[in-house]
């Protein structure tokens, strides 16, 4: 693989060719994830993959109790340092940040394990379910210190591999596992889970080897400049990422105990095939949010709008034509998964519009965060998980995977303006002026030319 990271001094300039190869990898996760997904449906049925993602769902959104933002944190820490030039604090700071993952996410682990069979019995109503929520505590390790790997190697500038850990490798390591067990039948709830908690060691494997390679030049005995504060700032991020894990994880939960397996299923693959948009967010995001932190370090506002303009303008020119199918073509989309889930198309649509409202603001809680205003991000993130609990607490028992599209659309869209706003009031930018004003200016010499 060709490194896709501008190198540090190149931060002022044009991202899109480093955002676009960033982005041409990210979309490796299509195969491997929607394979994933495919996998599940299609082996699973609509009942039993409702159930798979009831208990999906919640390990995602409990692991994040594991990694508490520090890999996000690691990531601005590492970006600002080797910016600043401060290459002693690079590998003191990479080890500080691993213990406190190991620590949270063995935490993690164990309150998963205590808690499943009261979780299973008492909220969700289906006892069965202790058991495979007892082996989904295996994915939380592996997983965390894999996603923290990852961080270290967007902190250094290393996206290719950096998306390969965070996205693609651990759902293309279960692919390849799985679908020998399709064939023989042996492919059920409990042995998915086993294999996804196998797919995440191997892959944090993986990425310990690639960290070790790329940390290489820096100095083995440095001390760190400064406290890094991994716990306070890697807060300030957490609560960006659990508005994220609880969007994506919260609505099939509470699916789970306020409907039935079914309506978990619809929604599950619906909110599946809409995160292609999220795909597009994230890759772009993930090639420039070390960019935000670096041009936020060296005061180079102008830099940090033009850099924040032409992410939005990028993921939109891909949005728009997939949300575009999303729209007009729903139920076409979820019957390739198998018979009965193009029943959920209605919610797909909802979803679809939610993630349109997203990409139009591409990056900017990110940006909050990168360019250290926590408080803002907190305040945004707090308000964001408000309406998508009230939401899901009001709707889900209403309208069913509907009810839950239209929270989650709702938190998302919140969550994305909020950011946008807060962005323009603390540091003068405005990207999406920008992209519109950029547009007009391409547009303007065509109309000419036109009536001449």
């Amino acid at each position: 693989m060709t490194e896709t990271a501008s190198p540090p001094g190149a931060h002022g300039g044009s991202i899109l060719r480093g955002a676009l190869a960033s982005l041409g990898v990210r979309l490796l996760d299509l195969p491997s994830r929607y394979g994933f997904h495919l996998l599940i449906a299609a082996s699973l049925g609509v009942i039993e993959s409702g159930r798979f993602y009831i208990v999906f769902s919640t390990v995602v959104a409990l692991s994040g109790f594991g990694r508490l933002g520090i890999d996000r944190a690691l990531t601005r820490q590492l970006a600002v340092d080797t910016a600043s030039g401060q290459d002693t604090a690079v590998r003191p700071a990479i080890r500080n940040a691993q213990k406190l993952v190991l620590l949270a996410s063995l935490a993690a682990s164990a309150a998963l394990v205590a808690g499943a069979e009261p979780f299973a019995v008492s909220v969700l109503h289906k006892p069965d379910l202790a058991l495979p929520l007892m082996l989904s505590a295996l994915t939380i390790l592996p997983q965390n210190i894999g996603t923290t790997l990852a961080g270290a190697l967007a902190g250094l500038h290393r996206i290719t591999y950096s998306q390969m850990i965070y996205s693609w490798l651990w759902p293309a390591i279960f692919c390849i596992f799985a679908i020998p067990l399709m064939f023989v039948g042996r492919f059920t709830v409990t042995s998915a889970l086993v294999l996804i908690a196998a797919s995440f060691a191997l892959t944090a494997a993986i990425g310990l080897i690639l960290l070790r390679r790329f940390a290489a030049p820096f100095p083995v005995g440095g001390k760190l400049s400064e406290n890094p504060h991994f716990l306070s700032h890697g807060l300030s991020f957490f609560t960006l990422e659990l508005t994220q894990l609880l969007i994506t994880s919260a609505p099939s939960i509470a699916l789970g105990i306020a409907a039935s397996a079914q309506q978990t299923g619809l929604f599950a693959l619906a909110w599946r095939v809409a995160l292609v948009n999220t795909l597009l967010i994230s890759g772009v995001t993930g090639m420039t949010a070390p960019k935000f932190a670096a041009l936020h370090a060296q005061g180079n506002l102008h830099g940090l709008n033009k850099s924040a303009a032409q992410a939005i303008g990028l993921v939109l020119c891909l949005a728009l034509p997939v949300t575009g199918c999303m729209l007009l073509f729903p139920g076409y989309l979820l019957a390739v998964f198998g018979h009965g889930y193009s029943q959920g198309a209605a919610t797909l649509r909802i979803l679809a519009l939610g993630q349109l409202v997203a990409a139009c603001f591409t990056g900017m809680p990110e940006l909050l965060g990168m360019t250290a205003h926590m408080a803002a991000l907190r305040k945004i993130n707090a308000l964001s998980l408000g309406v998508l609990l009230a939401g899901l607490a009001i709707l889900v028992p209403m309208a069913g995977s509907i009810g839950a599209a239209i929270a989650t659309s709702l938190a998302i869209a919140l969550n994305a303006a909020a950011a946008a706003w807060a962005a323009h009031r603390l540091l003068g930018i405005i990207p999406l002026a920008t992209v519109w004003h950029g547009l007009l200016a391409r547009l303007h010499p065509i109309r000419a030319e036109g009536r001449s």
